[in-house]
């Protein structure tokens, strides 16, 4: 339905820095199912080697996909204990 509000939900793992990698999940802001709309992510990772990291994004506009769309998204998470990771990777489809 167009200008419907809709959500995505997103998982990964993170680039592997410092000899490890973190998992990470959630949901994006609800936003209208407009041309060129975004949406915010924001979390944190899970705890691995004594931390976690946080994030917090824009996706890409929507990228068409069979019935629906998706999101590409990227950044870098917080530095702790001396280092970042990466996360990136596309949101699940809505349609």
């Amino acid at each position: 339905m167009p200008d419907s509000l809709h959500s995505h939900n997103f998982m990964g793992v993170t680039s592997y820095n410092d000899g490890h990698v973190h998992r990470y999940w959630g949901m994006t802001s609800i936003n209208p199912d407009i041309p060129g709309h975004t949406h915010f992510m924001s979390g944190e990772t899970t705890f691995d080697d004594g931390h976690i990291h946080r994030y917090s994004l824009y996706t890409g506009p929507e990228i068409s996909v069979g019935m629906g769309h998706t999101h590409y998204y990227q950044a870098a998470t917080t530095l702790n204990d001396g280092h970042v990771h990466y996360i990136y990777d596309y949101t699940t489809v809505y349609g």
